[in-house]
């Protein structure tokens, strides 16, 4: 074989491979933009949340009974009832019981 044949050989193969190459990675380009596409534009289900709550934090502090924050409202000169009335959706916290639990996490 030549030298001038056999180097034709060489740069064609190297042509070919630098071609299935380029296809290959524009391929996986595709797929993973498509996942990527997919991900974004899928509906997230929103999950329950684990447990309920059960406590009131007022001015930085956590009060998790009725009694624990009718008598810092009261060393505060504020009145519990007005409390209430303002805030309803806080009162009926401190006034929900606690669910039995099964058990079961999740």
């Amino acid at each position: 074989m030549s030298v001038a044949v056999a180097h034709g050989l060489r740069v064609a193969f190297h042509r070919f491979v630098t071609i299935v190459m380029t296809i290959v990675l524009l391929g996986a380009l595709v797929l993973v933009w498509a996942k990527v596409v997919s991900t974004l534009t899928a509906k997230v289900e929103k999950k329950p949340p684990i447990g309920q709550p059960r406590a009131v934090v007022w001015q930085n502090r956590v009060f998790t009974t009725e009694g624990q924050l009718r008598s810092y409202l009261h060393a505060k000169g504020i009145s519990y009832s007005r409390w209430v009335s303002r805030h309803p959706a806080a009162f009926a916290l401190l006034q929900s019981k606690p669910a039995k639990s099964s058990g079961a996490i999740g």
